[in-house]
């Protein structure tokens, strides 16, 4: 059978001689064609790459929202441990890049209280708005959420006591210049306390992404660009701060659990809060989508636990530095 789902002005991606491929796979050739074309590209478009991410982190609001008590459950942890290592208390000042849904900024404003201040800053202006409604349920007034991209923040020499960052840098297209700017946002001897995801075989919930790959045939994405893994070298995020100007840099490591009911919500988890993921199967042929998806459940497997719940565990590297 012909493929009838081509989009018009695509079928040159198929190379010239060749037949053209059935319904059930025409997906798989295209993306793999686009995905040669793209890895050809000498540039990165770092604007276009930033388009994508508000976008995507827009489309996938409704999703933290759904699974909130699971993210957060796990995510405090790493949210006690960036609020430490920063040395935020009472009345500072305190900025939070790639706030998302309001963390750890929330946390930061509980903990300087009334006499200080957060200001909370991302690129989603849907994840932002639920971030505010988390802040009025908890009754919390001195924190302001700010839609901008983290490369573009300004704010005057010595602003804040402390920055934070939760699960955001990696996504930057240019870490030293912000790393650079955050410290220049800071007073003399704050803190910086940020965290990025660990190598891949220590964070269970990126299990998905190789048999997403493999069962579309596509290949890994090219070293050097921003992702998930881009800063999953504790050594190399010391490197960064310490260049950036930082002093007193110290990294360590600290584990997010996020647990759910059972395999297929698992699956469930993973389709409505990533959005890459997602991205690589949607638009797929339903048998070939049933198919990639039924094999991300499979791959829950060694993490379920005796009473049939699905218990991923995850490294977070993080980094703290202190301002000259």
């Amino acid at each position: 059978m012909v493929c009838t789902h081509q989009p018009p002005g695509r079928a040159g991606l198929v190379r010239s001689g060749d037949a053209p491929p059935p319904c059930e796979e025409w997906t798989r050739v295209q993306r793999l064609n686009l995905m040669e074309v793209s890895m050809m590209t000498e540039t990165f478009d770092a604007v276009a790459f930033k388009q994508s991410q508000r976008r995507d982190w827009n489309g996938v609001a409704p999703g933290w929202r759904r699974w909130y008590d699971v993210v957060e459950d796990g995510g405090q942890a790493v949210t006690r441990t960036l609020v430490e290592r920063a040395g935020i208390g009472p009345g500072d000042a305190v900025l939070d890049v790639a706030t998302g849904y309001g963390e750890p900024a929330l946390a930061a404003a509980r903990t300087v209280g009334p006499a200080g201040w957060v200001v909370a800053t991302d690129i989603s202006a849907e994840m932002l708005a639920f971030g505010r409604e988390r802040a009025a349920a908890h009754g919390l007034a001195n924190i302001e959420f700010v839609e901008a991209d983290a490369e573009g923040l300004s704010f005057d020499p010595g602003t804040f006591d402390a920055v934070l960052s939760r699960q955001g840098l990696q996504f930057l297209p240019d870490v030293p210049g912000t790393l650079r700017r955050l410290l220049s946002f800071l007073k003399r001897d704050g803190r910086l306390a940020a965290a990025v995801w660990g190598p891949p075989a220590t964070v269970d919930f990126a299990r998905p992404v190789p048999v997403v790959l493999a069962e579309l045939g596509l290949p890994s994405p090219p070293p050097g660009r921003p992702g998930i893994f881009a800063l999953a070298d504790a050594g190399r995020l010391a490197t960064l701060l310490a260049e950036a100007g930082f002093r007193d840099v110290e990294t360590g490591s600290v584990e997010a659990v996020y647990e759910t009911a059972s395999p297929e919500a698992m699956t469930e988890w993973t389709k409505d809060l990533s959005a890459p993921i997602a991205n690589l199967v949607r638009g797929q042929p339903d048998a070939v989508a049933e198919r990639v998806w039924r094999k991300v459940t499979e791959a829950w497997a060694p993490l379920v636990t005796p009473e049939g719940r699905v218990r991923t565990r995850n490294q977070a590297l993080w980094a703290a530095g202190t301002s000259r």
